[in-house]
């Protein structure tokens, strides 16, 4: 039973008390805020699995070897004249080894 049947209960069996009337009001409103705060809690929950979704799939990306060495030149580590495989072994080192955690 929901506040709202509690309510409808009370008026039906309370005969046409003043107290009983406000009691009832008292129950629909709360019940009102109780469905307003489910609503608000489920879109939360799957708001929080949407992201949840979209941060798994981020972490089991990887990146190509172009993303890697334009990184790399972006923050002025490699030139990328000068970038061989053995800066895309270790920069995928790291990335495993942080994929771990």
């Amino acid at each position: 039973m929901n506040a709202n049947e509690l309510a409808d209960n009370l008026l039906k069996n309370g005969g046409n008390c003043s107290w009983f009337k406000e009691i009832a009001t008292m129950l629909r409103q709360q019940q009102a805020e109780i469905d307003r705060l489910t609503m608000l809690c489920d879109c939360m929950t799957t708001e929080s699995n949407r992201k949840g979704n979209e941060i798994e799939a981020l972490k089991s990306r990887e990146l190509t070897d172009e993303e890697i060495l334009n990184i790399a030149h972006q923050i002025r580590l490699i030139d990328r004249q000068t970038a061989d495989d053995g800066h895309l072994y270790f920069a995928r080192a790291i990335l495993r080894k942080a994929q771990e955690k």
